[in-house]
């Protein structure tokens, strides 16, 4: 009788065998799902994986007035940001993304998931009013100003070359339009890189004053899928070093629409994936922040003759190549200004460094051909003397 118990309880072997490939298989599909559907962000950073966000913007009544795709590098310190105009179509037809209105964040992010097969795994949407109350929260962003940068608009003069813009007077900024002409859409996507950038790299500048209470302040200030843990993980990465910046567009070809009487961005996808995987590489590129390959200005904002072409010496000796230096168009600057032209950080980094750590502002400016200008005033002036 005993002896019969005990052959009850035994499990054959080959039942042993299934149920030792049956965790085998769960253990195959839990890894597959979970590449696929991305690890968390603290398991991102930790194991230096590519980290891609969306983030997008919305105005009044749901206007869609960008999207940004970044993917963040932590080991490298570096960020791969990749603007979306709203004036973008796809290859499914004719209707821009300003078109598709609220639903347009969502879209974009099937189409970039498709195109440049990977998973978005996180996402951040701003309305109006949330973006206003971070730009307030930070203490505003500031901003330099040239005769020739769009800065006037109907709700603001700004006649001064420095502002520290609140959240309504920046998102004004940023959604007006001069016209609905494909070049006002194409200066206002520099616009928007500008306070993008900005706001990013404040958050290093400002690191001190944000405390986890503001933390969970602005994370109730966006449409997200980020954990409040994963949030806060990401706001540790652009606080504790700065990070190196690299600006991109999706490309697009105008097309004009004669129903409409207006042009739309015809995006192809095949040019998207290789524009993106080429700007991304050449970025994370050792020799990307090689001086030799920078574009850089010298401007003298005094009445010292000879200025301009000493701060070309100087930078030079660093390694940083000079294209032109002339004279800038007032010359009364108290003040060193080093002017972002490009997105391109590496650069104005090292510019800052030359020149004893002089703020650098983001005013992008693709159409110049320069990744920056440097503005000599009368400190600089002094130093040499």
């Amino acid at each position: 009788m005993l002896r019969e118990t005990k052959e009850k309880q035994t499990i054959p072997a080959k039942t042993l065998l299934i149920i030792a490939g049956a965790f085998f298989i769960f253990a195959i599909l839990f890894l597959i799902l979970r590449s696929k559907t991305g690890f968390s962000l603290d398991q991102k950073f930790s194991q230096s994986k590519r980290m891609p966000i969306l983030f997008s913007v919305l105005g009044d009544k749901d206007e869609y007035l960008f999207s940004l795709y970044a993917e963040f590098y932590p080991n490298e310190r570096k960020a791969a940001l990749f603007f979306v105009n709203p004036k973008t179509s796809f290859d499914d037809g004719e209707k821009s993304l300003k078109e598709k209105g609220s639903s347009a964040p969502s879209y974009v992010e099937s189409v970039l998931e498709d195109t440049l097969d990977s998973n978005i795994p996180f996402k951040i949407v701003w309305t109006k009013e949330q973006f206003q109350n971070w730009v307030n929260l930070l203490g505003g962003l500031q901003f330099f100003f040239e005769p020739k940068s769009l800065h006037i608009t109907k709700n603001y003069n700004r006649n001064k070359e420095s502002y520290v813009l609140d959240g309504e007077d920046c998102f004004d900024w940023m959604s007006s339009l001069s016209d609905d002409s494909m070049i006002s859409y194409f200066r206002r996507l520099e616009i928007q890189e500008t306070v993008m950038l900005t706001l990013f790299e404040t958050f290093h500048e400002k690191r001190d004053i944000l405390s986890k209470q503001k933390l969970t302040y602005l994370h109730s200030q966006m449409t997200t899928n980020l954990s409040s843990k994963e949030w806060e993980t990401l706001v540790d990465f652009l606080k504790k070093e700065k990070i190196q910046f690299g600006v991109s567009e999706v490309p697009g070809e105008p097309v004009l629409r004669p129903k409409y009487k207006d042009q739309i961005l015809k995006a192809n996808e095949e040019t998207i994936k290789v524009a993106f995987y080429k700007f991304s590489g050449e970025l994370r590129s050792p020799s990307f922040g090689e001086g030799e390959r920078a574009r850089i200005e010298v401007l003298n904002g005094t009445a010292k003759n000879g200025l301009a072409r000493y701060g070309k010496v100087l930078l030079n000796d660093k390694g940083l190549k000079v294209l032109t230096v002339d004279n800038a168009w007032d010359s009364s600057f108290k003040s060193t200004v080093i002017l972002n032209r490009s997105g391109n950080t590496q650069y104005t980094d090292l510019i800052s460094e030359t020149f004893q750590g002089r703020k650098v502002f983001f005013s992008l400016r693709k159409d110049l051909g320069l990744d920056a200008t440097v503005i000599l005033g009368e400190d600089f002036q002094n130093s040499k003397d």
